[in-house]
């Protein structure tokens, strides 16, 4: 049985010339994500220990009401060196772990005081993240795995 949609419908779009470029794709998402994580993270890191407290207050979604400073500079430094290992694909499984470590903190967090509506943007980091993982660098990286 045919739809009346059917006739009105736009012929497919083929895009199957970018399949060759799926490692390229994989090597710009790659170095975005981590310098995103670089970028957000870096200036955490080196601001010292008063913003590593307010960093590391996120922490309290996990139960954890002390150690905000110790807390703030492991994920300052888990998003620098997971970023700079995300750039290179070296180790790039245990630095997707790394930033997705933040990403899930960050996530249960905003959870806590909200809406799934308002924090979107945490998810679909979580998402893209937890794809990674299981893709992996790609053609393009140091180790070349």
């Amino acid at each position: 049985m045919q739809s009346a949609l059917d006739h009105f419908s736009l012929p497919r779009m083929r895009m199957v010339f970018l399949a060759k470029y799926r490692e390229t794709g994989l090597l710009i998402m790659r170095v975005s994500l981590g310098v995103l994580f670089i970028i957000l993270t870096g200036p955490v890191l080196l601001s010292g220990p008063a913003r590593w407290a307010n960093f590391g207050s996120a922490i309290r979604s996990l139960g954890l009401h002390s150690h905000y400073q110790i807390w703030g500079f492991i994920g300052a430094l888990f998003g620098c060196l997971g970023g700079a290992l995300m750039i290179f694909g070296l180790f790039f499984r245990p630095g997707v772990l790394l930033v997705f470590a933040i990403t899930f903190v960050h996530l249960l967090g905003a959870l806590e005081g909200g809406t799934w509506r308002g924090n979107l943007a945490a998810v679909e980091l979580a998402l893209i993240l937890l794809g990674l993982l299981f893709v992996g660098p790609g053609k393009y990286s140091v180790d070349k795995n």
